[in-house]
């Protein structure tokens, strides 16, 4: 099972921040929230933690009532939250008492997890001398610490250098395979399109989308376009062939066609000048592509 949002509807005066919002996040899955600011993402977060209370709605887990289920869970705020006085290790065990960890228990996956992120020698640091990729590492592992049944990930690889981006996506499939239910809400596109299984899109408070990430972009992908890679410019030679150049990054030309002999013959064409064909497919539209057309276009 996991987390079941029904019909949330949440406002602030005549601003509706939600309305009736209605999502679905498994255990052992990855579901990406998605949305401009100000869409809804931080206020359905708010709810799922008891932080403000929805006028309308339920959230249950396992399908148990949130609020009774005394559910575990790891936040990993997009605005990081930590106590920039305190040393590495006072700082981990509060949040792990917080969370009910015994304080040795705690101690000792404190230790393996530093050991895990590459910074065992980080034990007695003062959290204000570290940099910002390792702040996001005590972040991190202050909100998996206590191995939650969800995690919810706001903007987790924000201003992290490519390395430790790899890092956190480990860490992040570790947990899914423990069973946890993910809450992953970024704007980085292609890590939202390689990590989650399922993706919710919201505009305005309002669900644009709700599907699987392969729906998502079969039902966007253009099946009347070719992506043609070739060795030389063809710009000609598809206009000769009577169809349309849609778009072109340097040699790697997207081709509209409504007639496949056209098609062919410009193949045909290409082969005949003596231009390498160095790939063809059916033209797959970017989660990235997805979301700047289905929300801009409702603005």
């Amino acid at each position: 099972m996991g987390l079941k949002i029904e019909n949330l509807t949440k406002t602030y005066g005549d601003f509706k921040a939600l309305n009736h919002v209605s999502l679905e996040a498994e255990n052992g899955k990855i579901l990406g929230i998605l949305g401009r600011n100000g869409a809804g993402k931080t206020t359905t977060i708010k709810s799922i933690m008891g932080i403000i209370e929805p006028e309308e709605g339920s959230i249950t887990f396992d399908g148990i009532d949130i609020r009774k289920a005394k559910v575990s869970i790891g936040y990993l705020p997009e605005e990081r939250g930590l106590y920039v006085n305190a040393v590495v290790k006072d700082q981990l065990l509060y949040f792990a008492m917080l969370n009910g960890m015994d304080k040795k228990a705690a101690f000792t996956e404190i230790k393996k997890l530093l050991e895990e992120f590459k910074i065992p020698g980080y034990l007695n640091k003062k959290v204000k001398t570290l940099s910002k990729g390792n702040k996001q590492k005590i972040q991190l592992i202050s909100a998996i610490l206590h191995k939650p049944q969800m995690v919810i990930l706001d903007e987790p690889f924000s201003g992290l250098d490519p390395v430790n981006i790899e890092l956190f996506k480990s860490t992040v499939l570790d947990l899914k395979k423990s069973g946890a239910t993910i809450l992953f809400s970024s704007h980085r596109m292609e890590d939202v399109e390689e990590m989650c299984d399922r993706i919710v899109m919201l505009n305005k408070g309002n669900v644009v989308e709700n599907n699987t990430v392969q729906a998502l972009i079969n039902k966007y992908s253009r099946e009347d376009v070719m992506n043609i890679v070739t060795s030389a410019d063809i710009t000609e030679l598809i206009a000769e062939s009577g169809l349309k150049l849609e778009s072109r990054e340097n040699m790697s030309f997207d081709v509209q066609f409504n007639d496949r002999n056209k098609l062919q013959h410009l193949y045909a064409r290409i082969l005949e000048s003596g231009i390498e064909l160095q790939g063809i497919r059916s033209r797959k539209t970017s989660l990235q592509e997805i979301f700047i057309k289905e929300l801009a276009d409702n603005e």
